[in-house]
């Protein structure tokens, strides 16, 4: 009985110990790298609910090119565009089996919104790129970074992106 109660103490102290390490670190901050448009983009995993396969769409007539239309997931209906479509002026991209459609997140969740990319890439960190410094962003990004192996990668601000004028006329 001692002994388990000396190898609780024991685990809990180192529990302790690692809690208070991992508390020390710098937070590391990580972003959603999707390709769109020929382009290389960041999300951020805030402003993400769900990535999901291409479903049904229920076209709007005289609508953009490049908006989709609107599709129900689970019961909640969604605007969803084509992003690689609305970054290169309206030319729709081809639905592969790599395209996906990404739902903003609880920030973002009164706009009902989603985008379709080419294809989700997986999770990069922030602090092990670089900043681009470019002075030139569109307005819906918020910084441009380079990896190790010197590709650039754009990091989107969809709040800023779903409140672009061009982005919400639809129609």
């Amino acid at each position: 009985m001692a002994r388990d109660r000396n190898r609780l103490v024991s685990f809990q102290e180192a529990l302790g110990a690692r809690l208070k390490l991992a508390a020390a670190q710098p937070k590391r901050e990580s972003r959603l790298a999707v390709r769109v448009a020929d382009q290389n983009l960041l999300l951020d995993l805030g402003d993400i609910a769900e990535v999901a396969q291409i479903g049904q769409f229920t076209s709007v007539p005289f609508s953009k090119q490049w908006f989709l239309g609107i599709a129900n997931v689970r019961g909640t209906l969604y605007a969803v565009s084509d992003l690689s479509a609305w970054m290169q002026g309206g030319k729709r991209s081809a639905t592969t089996a790599a395209t996906r459609v990404v739902l903003l997140g609880q920030r973002l969740a009164r706009l009902r919104t989603a985008v379709m990319v080419d294809r989700v890439i997986g999770l990069r960190l922030l602090d092990s790129m670089k900043s681009a410094g470019d002075s030139t962003l569109a307005a819906w990004e918020r910084n441009r970074f380079i990896d190790a192996d010197g590709i650039v990668w754009r990091e989107a601000d969809l709040a800023r992106l779903v409140e672009q004028q061009d982005f919400l006329q639809v129609v």
